[in-house]
């Protein structure tokens, strides 16, 4: 990854025109940034090394980065150098994992449950259903940008709703919205934690990486609950965003 990335780096700098040294540099890492060469979290090559590489001063590059330091594309973290930074923004209030996140990279899905099941006691009151061991639909996934595991998804919802979970592919907005069952209400709540040992696992991630747990509760504009569940996010990769009307 190192030598290709010095090697890409060389050339944007050479095909650009006359500017700055630093200036080539910072459009470089930004047009890798752009292409997806570089992603969040991707950790630059040394300071020293560039400088060798791409035979300027490490005055020079310590500027480039420094300018893209100012802009927020590269953050630098003890002990590992420096960093992109590029989250996955996102609004509680914009919709759906997929319709957010398309624009952003390829969005994908690895497949851990898709069946009905029968609600037991809690599920019965989380989903206002009118007598226990109700069929309810239940999925569980692990969200994917651009192939990297960013989110573990659990939701149950009412059967009338999604009575064929095996056939859901893609995002669950887009199939409800086909069938004119369009989300009025949303509520939400926040928690952080460690992860354990088989969601590090699924999100291939450290155990030190903490999780942020966003827990949900959807309604109809009849007031009718239609899912209730849970996305577990990757503390490094989500940045979430709310937007508040005051007064």
């Amino acid at each position: 990854m190192s030598q290709r990335l010095l090697s890409y780096l060389k050339d944007q700098m050479y095909q650009q025109e006359p500017a700055p040294l630093y200036l080539k540099l910072q459009n470089a890492i930004q047009s890798a940034v752009d292409s997806k060469m570089l992603t969040h979290g991707n950790t630059l090559p040394s300071e020293r090394l560039m400088s060798d590489v791409l035979g300027i001063s490490r005055v020079t590059v310590v500027k480039a980065l420094a300018e893209l330091k100012d802009i927020g594309l590269l953050v630098k973290k003890q002990g590992r150098g420096n960093q992109v930074n590029q989250p996955v923004l996102y609004n509680l209030a914009g919709g759906g994992f997929s319709s957010q996140l398309q624009h952003k990279g390829v969005v994908s899905n690895r497949w851990l449950v898709r069946e009905l099941v029968n609600a037991n006691e809690t599920l019965t009151l989380k989903l206002e259903l009118s007598k226990a061991d109700e069929s309810v639909a239940k999925i569980k996934r692990v969200r994917l940008l651009d192939q990297i595991p960013v989110s573990i998804e659990t939701l149950f919802i009412p059967e009338e709703y999604l009575p064929r979970p095996d056939l859901l592919e893609g995002s669950l907005y887009a199939f409800w919205k086909e069938c004119g069952i369009i989300p009025d209400k949303q509520q939400y709540d926040l928690s952080i934690y460690m992860p354990d040992s088989e969601e590090a696992a699924m999100l291939e991630i450290p155990r030190s990486i903490p999780l942020m747990k966003v827990g949900l509760l959807s309604r109809r504009q009849d007031g009718r609950i239609i899912e209730y569940g849970s996305a577990v996010c990757r503390s490094d990769y989500y940045k979430f965003q709310f937007e508040v009307k005051v007064g």
